[in-house]
C-alpha cells in the first residue's frame, strides 16, 4: 500500500488565488489518511490531514483534484 504525501485542491476561478494544498513536511502537517463515510445509498470519500495526533484539516474527495503517493519501501 502507498502512503499519501500530498494532496491538492481544485484550481481556482480567480485570477492571482492558488489552490489549496496539504503536503506532509510542511506548515506542521506529519501524515495525511484517507477514510469513507457510509450514509446507506452512497458513501463520502474524506481525506484527513494529521499535524502530529490533531486533525487540522479534511477534505471531501470530491474536491481534490490530485493524490501524490510515496511508494511503499521507497
Amino acid at each position: 500500500m502507498s502512503t499519501i504525501r500530498g494532496i491538492y485542491g481544485d484550481e481556482p476561478r480567480r485570477e492571482g488565488e492558488f489552490p489549496i494544498a496539504h503536503i506532509v513536511g510542511f506548515d506542521g502537517v506529519t501524515s495525511i489518511t484517507e477514510s469513507e463515510e457510509n450514509l446507506g445509498e452512497y458513501g463520502i470519500h474524506w481525506f484527513h490531514v494529521w499535524a502530529g495526533d490533531a486533525e487540522k484539516a479534511r477534505m471531501n474527495a470530491r474536491y481534490v483534484a490530485q493524490v501524490d503517493f510515496v511508494k511503499a519501501g521507497a
